[in-house]
């Protein structure tokens, strides 16, 4: 029953959470993503790779079950010693297309750029008098 203590495996004070209130806040930066398409090498170090498995976690995918994911791994010319450039391109609900060359960034800094986003939104959702979703 949601909101009744239980024992957890390390024998402490655990509470169940109802679905769609905390885990819905974690997921948050998701919200308004329609469209995610990555670009990378799996043999080339970044964080194309870190972000990539958080975003097709089965919570994102329950809490925004129409966003599109979309992933080609580069290869690697073997002519060419420095692997292909990664990178992500995320499409918001209004349209906006954030294309990110992932060598700059670090995960971290991907979740500052998407919640950036997500203000926006937020912010012209409160001024238009309606949601976007």
């Amino acid at each position: 029953r949601p909101g009744t203590p239980r024992r957890s495996s390390r024998n402490r004070l655990a509470v169940r959470v109802p679905a769609g209130s905390m885990a819905a806040n974690k997921l948050h930066w998701a919200r308004y993503i329609t469209k995610a398409s990555f670009e990378f090498s799996p043999f080339a170090a970044g964080s194309a790779l870190g972000f990539l498995t958080q975003i097709k976690s089965q919570g994102v995918r329950q809490a925004v079950p129409k966003m599109d994911i979309a992933v080609k791994r580069l290869r690697v010319p073997r002519s060419s010693a420095e692997p292909p450039t990664p990178r992500m391109s995320v499409t918001f609900v209004d349209g906006k297309l954030l294309d990110l060359d992932l060598r700059a960034y670090t995960v971290k800094h991907i979740y500052a750029e998407i919640e950036m986003q997500t203000g926006r939104l937020e912010l012209e959702a409160m001024r238009r008098g309606k949601p976007w979703i």
